[in-house]
């Protein structure tokens, strides 16, 4: 499985695998959207061990796919990024900049339980 999803009481853990990719990426964003309950539920994305090879045209168009399929009145309002490399750093603040103006907060960490205590 490329994407491990980990349902908590109040938040979700999203932990892509190595090599995971743009497309599968896109595919779990898509389930988030549209399963019933999911959309309210803020995320911790654990980049642990991928992904490594994001580019930042997929960057963009990641911003895209939210964009077009952002639910509207979600109480979801905060998405954590928990990191391990320097590439993972420069991915995740590079995606922070880019979704500044979306309704939810996005914050990196290279600590799993800060990212578990700023998200509740």
């Amino acid at each position: 499985m490329p994407l491990k999803i980990t349902f908590k009481k109040n938040y979700i853990i999203l932990e892509p695998e190595a090599g995971t990719d743009f497309r599968q990426i896109r595919a779990a964003l898509a389930r988030l959207y549209y399963v019933p309950g999911l959309p309210d539920k803020n995320r911790i994305w654990l980049l642990k061990d991928g992904p490594e090879n994001i580019t930042d045209d997929e960057l963009r168009g990641l911003r895209e796919f939210i964009r077009e399929n952002y639910p509207p009145d979600v109480n979801m309002n905060k998405t954590a990024i928990v990191i391990e490399s320097d590439f993972q750093a420069n991915m995740a603040s590079a995606f922070k900049s880019l979704l500044a103006d979306f309704p939810f907060e996005i914050e990196i960490f290279t600590d799993m339980q800060a990212a578990e205590e700023w998200i509740r």
